[in-house]
């Protein structure tokens, strides 16, 4: 016959992960830096002299920094900024970090989404958008700044 401690002891591992509390979700505040690697089939928006179309597309790559600004939970919110050449844009974004180990992360701008995957302090994302002015398809990778 169990022990009256060993049965607490065992009722204990059953109901505690009714208790635990859940996972603080990943920290996205602050600067992330790397580069763009797009395509491009119209001109507007981060790409103003592109003349690529969907026959000859622009190549281009730009740097980019996210700053993300505020967060609260899972949900955040910020400014990207891309530049290269003579050309230097900015846009707002909002995003929410999801999946089973909340790693993964979707953000939208004023015209595409963003969706990728946080490894340590690299987030990994691709972004799209389709239609007039431009189309767009872009992979970056951007570092946490510290």
């Amino acid at each position: 016959m169990l022990s009256r401690a060993t049965t607490f002891a065992a009722l204990l591992v059953m109901i505690a992960p009714a208790f635990a509390q859940a996972a603080d979700p990943f920290d996205m505040k602050g600067r992330w830096v790397g580069k763009t690697h797009s395509i491009v089939a119209g001109k507007g928006g981060h790409w103003p002299t592109s003349t690529g179309t969907i026959e000859k597309p622009g190549l281009f790559e730009k740097d980019i920094v996210w700053e993300v600004k505020g967060q609260q939970d899972t949900r955040f919110w910020g400014v990207m900024t891309m530049s290269g050449g003579n050309e230097r844009t900015e846009e707002p974004f909002i995003g929410e970090l999801y999946g089973k180990d909340g790693m993964h992360v979707i953000t939208a701008d004023t015209d595409g989404f963003q969706w990728g995957e946080i490894d340590g302090d690299t987030f990994n994302f691709c972004y799209a958008h389709a239609g007039k002015p431009s189309s767009v398809v872009s992979c970056t990778v951007v570092k946490r700044a510290r």
